[in-house]
């Protein structure tokens, strides 16, 4: 009656026809999870299975835990018998997917043997993990830990280590390709900036979204404390990476964007640099304040952007995006008396 694998992730208890209670670990160590995929919006899945053979292992994943951001690991948290809960079967005979999602509840198999949590801890760990022209993909990995586990006999037993349930993937546009190119960053009012000038005789400006940012080294010359005329903004040539859009597989800090040594090996970037376009840039000066100091309020532009998701130099090759004919990245001010 007892079995025992090595790779075996979910410790059970299993009634026997003498009485006695024995245990057993079950193996979905190399099964996959599944979901009924029946939901427009992929994030709202809650309820997730794991099958193999006459087994099935059924999570109801506690609502609002899945993202398309990276999450810092800790934060997205449920627990086992109270918002989530997770139950372990056995059927007669093998089961499929059908005999969960089907609108029509079949009559077979039956279950022989159910285990369902009583306690444990949940935590989803999100990031990306793919990226290419058109969206990026997050992996949401959830871990168990703690688990206790309680047969029909009301017995219980608990494993205090951490087992990984599975990985569930979603896919969102890249900022690049949203209907309003870039639009998602227009809710940040004011640009950041580095201290130091990253390229000679310019400022990097950037602003950042959870595991992204848009970076724009502008020539200093085209930011002069200086109004300019109504349709004739001062311009400068895209080039060079000037304008960059990055995504990574980790929150953003302001240290890896003002910088120019390379990130750590531990973190995968996605870079899309400019290989042309123009920046435009529309200024206007505000009347004197009581000190006499003249604020300058920079409108940046780039007009006609072409941006390049760089490849590996080996495997993969660089890929050009569609043009994007404009976009404004936002503001940034300066002041003069």
């Amino acid at each position: 009656m007892k079995k025992t694998l090595f790779l075996g992730i979910l410790t059970l208890l299993i009634a026997c026809d003498d009485g006695d209670l024995q245990i057993e670990q079950v193996d979905f160590d190399s099964v996959s999870i599944t979901t009924c995929g029946d939901l427009e919006d992929p994030l709202e899945t809650t309820f997730f299975f794991k099958l193999d053979g006459d087994e099935a292992l059924l999570l109801e994943l506690e609502s609002g835990l899945l993202f398309d951001q990276t999450s810092e690991e800790g934060t997205l948290t449920s627990s086992l018998g109270g918002s989530s809960d997770l139950v372990y079967r056995l059927f007669t005979d093998d089961v499929s997917q059908d005999y969960f999602c089907s609108t029509i509840p079949t009559l077979e198999p039956t279950v022989l043997n159910e285990n369902t949590a009583t306690g444990g801890d949940i935590a989803v760990n999100t990031k990306v993990t793919a990226v290419s022209k058109d969206v990026k993909t997050y992996s949401h990995t959830i871990l168990i830990t703690g688990l206790a586990l309680t047969n029909d006999q009301n017995e219980s037993i608990t494993d205090s280590s951490t087992m990984t349930y599975g990985t569930f993937k979603t896919s969102t546009a890249i900022s690049a390709k949203l209907d309003v190119p870039f639009s998602n960053y227009e809710a940040i009012t004011n640009f950041s900036e580095c201290e130091s000038a990253i390229v000679d005789g310019s400022l990097r400006l950037y602003k950042t979204i959870n595991d992204e940012y848009v970076s724009l080294d502008i020539p200093l010359t085209i930011l002069a404390n200086e109004a300019t005329v109504e349709n004739d903004p001062r311009t400068a040539t895209l080039e060079n990476g000037e304008f960059s859009y990055t995504v990574l597989d980790t929150i953003v800090t302001d240290e890896m964007i003002c910088t120019t040594s390379p990130l750590s090996e531990e973190i995968i970037a996605h870079n899309f640099n400019s290989s042309s376009g123009d920046i435009s840039v529309e200024t206007v000066a505000s009347e004197p304040d009581g000190a006499g100091d003249i604020t300058y309020t920079h409108t940046i532009s780039l007009n006609n952007l072409l941006l390049v998701l760089k490849g590996d130099g080996e495997d993969v090759a660089d890929v050009t995006l569609s043009e994007i004919t404009n976009v404004v990245l936002g503001t940034y001010t300066t002041t003069t008396n």
